[in-house]
Order: structure tokens, then C-alpha cells, then sequence
């Protein structure tokens, strides 16, 4: 049966409409703009219509003619978006490699350095010091051109003195920020936990404090550098400190991770072949909170002397267990340099008297005058600026961030790799002894070579990546205070 005018006209019009309500809803879902087909719509609305309401004829051959044009517009809009987006694509991959690291970090008008550090934790009273000193270089460099004639920002993250924020917070870093440099870590296990990151991710990671022994051979591909020296020497400096008092035997008790467990192993070592036995060594978790068992094993032991490598937290926990039990009394003990903080002896504590109960223990650490008038002028500074001593590895960290803008700056370029190429360079011979930062800038920008005389004393990197280092025995006062001794040959 032929159709009537008016079931042509339902159908063509029911089609319009699926096609209308279909388009848009596609258009929404693509989000292309829908608004030409809500005034292509209302058109239809007003197309001529016959006396029984429905659209004549014509107007519905106008109408698909409208839709199937529409709809090619909207298909070779999309094809041509999509042209458009794989192109860029392939241009965008095709310059990432070269770019990202140079775009990171000298994006938006600044050059960002990453600082991690325990700034809480067992390691605190070290982390926040080395903070300051990593600040104060910060503000050095930027009151002298910044780095590349941009502003240099520092970006502080602190990783608790736990592996797993420090992972976190290396993350931050390198991924989120995507820093070409991080100073740090404070403690040798979290620097351990993150140097897989920072390699990775081609990303120089320089430490001021990092002793343990184990960087030295790590395959970082030269992108590991520190400016401490390694345990290798303090290690062997303990043993010779050791045979100069004439000890024979020892016990050992040493924080269990790379720090405590890469110096035990040297001075083991050291302390034997000098003729030396070894009585008990105990290697404790970080994490614990009682000693103890510990300190009951190295009383019944009856060493010569004890030897501890510890943090202040931790450590100060023993030494206070050791006095309550007697045995800080029954024998001699040699600290490291880990517990060289000024609250060493308020952390430990006061006897009934009020005296600090490890006033006259001694120890080991490197000499923070090594820099001599360089470390004289760095400690002015540090004192103007924060009103206190700067303690132990604080000329080490300034020295840290100096070394990684030189190499920018010689470089002209803020880029992982291209920092690590450039340090040794500005820190060892030859060039021109320097140890003012801001004419050390001014002489590399003027494209002399340098050799930078730190404020942490002569800097000159290995092929691993270390330094050489020089110690001196301490002394805890009455008044809590540090007394320098005499130096001790590595």
C-alpha cells in the first residue's frame, strides 16, 4: 500500500528528530559544541507545516539535507582534531627526550634544587641545622645573578629519618617537582632507600652527611656525590684512636643500616689488624626503644673500651640505660660522629645532682675547621644569619649546594646529568683557588676554570664520587658543651 503525505511526513520527521537528539547526544559526549544543533532544531520547529501539523514535503527534504551536512561537518571537525593531536603527539615525543630535563628545571622563571632532609626524627638535630647552612647558600647564590640568570628555588622535603617517607618525599621530588638535584639525604639508609630513584630518573643527588661505605662502589652512573668523607676513613681513624690509648678489646654497638653497619665493619677490621679483639658486637634496630638486653651484653662482655655509632635519639636512649646500669663507669666509650649534636647531653639527661650524666665521654668526627679562614667566614655567616654555631656537617651542606650552582653555571644548563659532568670540574684542580661563593660565580661566568676551596675544607671528588677527610677527638664538658682535641690520622 502506497503511504499518505502524512505517514511520509511522521516518518522523515521521527527520522529528523533520532538524528537531531543522536548527534547531539554525540556531541555531547565528545564535547564539541552543541549549540548549532539546538538553532539547527528550533529551525526545524519553524519549517512549514500542512494543515494537519505536519511538515510538508520539501522542508523535510531541507531538513535531512541540513543533519547529513551537519553531521559530515562534525566528522571531518573530529578527524581533523584528531589529525591534529597525533601530530602534535609525534612532534611532542620527538623533542621530550631532549627537552624534559632542561624544561623542568629551568621552568617558569626559576631553577629548582630539591634539599631532602631529617628534619624530624632521630636524626632531627642534625637535619635542621644542615637545613640552615643548605638555605643560606640558597640565599647566596640568589642575591649573586641565581643560577642561569633565574631565580634559584630551594625545595625543602623532609623524610623523618624513615626510609619510607624518604622514598615518598624523593618521589615529590623527582617526579612532581622533577628537580635535576637533590641535596641530601641526612642519614646513609635513606639516602640508600632513594639513590635507585635519583639514577633512574637521571637525577644528581649530592649528600653532605652520607658516611656510609657501600656508596663508594654503588653503580649510581656517576650520579651519586658526596662531600663527607666516607666511614672508610673514620672507621680506621676510630682503630688508631683506639691503639693510641692502648685498648685491646672492645665492644661494639652500632645502629643497624648502612651507616652503623658500613663503620663497624671498618673498624673491625682496622681495630684487629692492629692487634686488637673484639668481644661483642651489637647491631640495633632503629626503631627500638629499649636497650636493655643490649647494654647488659656489653657489661658482662668487659671490654676496654665501647665503641658506638649511633644517632641522638637512639643513642642518648643507650647512654642514659648504660648510666643506670653502670656500665657508662666500668669502661671507656668512643662515640661517633652521629652524636656530635649540641642536645647530645640534655637528650641524655642529668644525675640527681643536676650534672650531665656523660659529661667527659669522648669521640670522633671530621675536623670542622679543615676549612680554616673559609670555615671561619662560613660560621660568621651562619651566626649572622641564624644567631647559633653552625654544628657538625653544616660547612659540608653550604659546600654541597655551592658546588652543584657552580656546576650549573659552568654547564649553562640545570640538567642532572650535565651537573654531574661539570662538579668536578669546579671542584678540583686546576682553576683558581676560591672560596668566596659569590666570586667563585662571578670567575666561572667570566668562563675561568675554578677550584673550589670549600668552607668544609679542600673538595676534590674521586671517580666515585668521594672526598678525603680529616678528624679530631671531641670532648662533652661539664656544660654540655664540645671540647676539640687533638687530630687523628685516617
Amino acid at each position: 500500500m502506497k503511504p499518505s503525505g502524512q505517514q511520509v511526513s511522521l516518518q522523515i520527521a521521527s527520522l529528523c528528530s533520532i538524528f537531531i537528539y543522536s548527534k547531539i547526544a554525540g556531541e555531547i559526549i565528545s564535547g564539541l559544541n552543541i549549540k548549532s544543533f539546538f538553532d539547527n532544531y528550533l529551525f526545524i520547529l519553524s519549517c512549514p507545516r500542512d494543515q494537519d501539523g505536519f511538515m510538508r514535503l520539501g522542508s523535510h527534504l531541507l531538513i535531512s539535507a541540513l543533519i547529513l551536512a551537519v553531521l559530515l561537518s562534525g566528522c571531518t571537525e573530529k578527524a581533523e582534531n584528531e589529525k591534529k593531536a597525533v601530530t602534535e603527539g609525534a612532534a611532542g615525543s620527538a623533542n621530550a627526550s631532549a627537552s624534559a630535563e632542561s624544561a623542568a628545571a629551568e621552568g617558569q622563571g626559576s631553577v629548582k634544587i630539591g634539599a631532602l632532609q631529617s628534619l624530624t626524627g632521630d636524626l632531627a638535630s642534625y637535619g635542621g641545622p644542615m637545613s640552615d647552612a643548605i638555605k643560606l647558600a640558597a640565599k647566596q647564590i640568589n642575591e649573586n645573578g641565581g643560577l642561569l640568570g633565574k631565580k634559584l628555588e630551594l625545595l625543602v622535603e623532609d623524610d623523618q629519618t624513615n626510609n619510607v617517607a624518604a622514598v615518598d618525599a624523593a618521589n615529590k621530588l623527582v617526579k612532581v617537582d622533577r628537580v635535576p638535584a637533590i641535596v641530601g639525604d641526612t642519614g646513609s639508609g635513606q639516602s640508600m632507600s632513594i639513590i635507585d630513584i635519583t639514577t633512574a630518573n637521571g637525577v644528581l643527588q649530592i649528600s653532605s652527611s652520607n658516611t656510609g661505605t657501600e656508596f663508594t662502589t654503588y653503580k649510581d652512573n656517576d650520579l651519586y656525590f658526596r662531600t663527607a668523607p666516607s666511614d672508610t676513613l673514620q672507621g680506621s681513624a676510630m682503630a688508631n684512636l683506639a691503639k693510641q690509648r692502648g685498648y685491646k678489646t672492645v665492644s661494639t654497638i652500632v645502629i643497624n643500616n648502612p651507616y652503623g653497619v658500613g663503620f663497624e665493619e671498618v673498624f673491625v677490621k682496622a681495630f684487629e689488624a692492629n692487634g686488637g679483639k673484639v668481644l661483642e658486637k651489637i647491631r640495633y634496630d632503629p626503631s627500638q626503644s629499649i636497650f636493655d638486653s643490649e647494654v647488659q651484653k656489653i657489661a658482662a662482655s668487659k671490654p676496654d673500651f665501647v665503641m658506638m655509632v649511633s644517632y641522638p635519639e637512639t643513642g642518648s636512649l643507650i647512654l642514659r640505660t648504660a648510666y643506670e646500669k653502670g656500665a657508662l663507669t666500668d669502661a671507656p666509650w668512643l662515640l661517633s660522629e652521629g652524636l656530635k649534636v649540641d642536645n647530645i647531653a640534655e637528650l641524655a639527661g642529668k644525675n640527681a645532682k643536676g650534672e650531665y650524666i656523660i659529661a667527659g665521654l669522648q669521640g670522633l668526627a671530621p675536623d670542622q675547621n679543615a676549612g680554616g679562614k673559609a670555615y671561619e667566614a662560613f660560621r660568621d655567616l651562619f651566626k649572622a644569619e641564624y644567631g647559633k654555631e653552625p654544628g657538625v656537617y653544616c660547612s659540608n651542606s653550604y659546600d654541597a649546594v655551592a658546588l652543584v650552582a657552580l656546576a650549573i653555571e659552568q654547564a649553562k644548563s640545570a640538567t642532572g646529568r650535565s651537573i654531574a659532568d661539570n662538579l668536578r670540574s669546579v671542584a678540583n684542580p686546576p682553576g683558581v683557588e676560591v672560596s668566596d661563593l659569590k666570586e667563585a660565580l662571578k670567575l666561572v661566568r667570566e668562563g675561568k676554570d675554578i677550584n673550589y676551596q670549600g668552607a668544609s675544607g679542600d673538595i676534590s671528588f674521586d671517580e666515585n664520587g668521594d672526598v678525603s677527610g680529616s678528624y679530631n677527638v671531641w670532648t662533652i664538658a661539664q656544660n654540655g658543651s664540645f671540647i676539640q682535641g687533638e687530630m687523628i690520622a685516617a
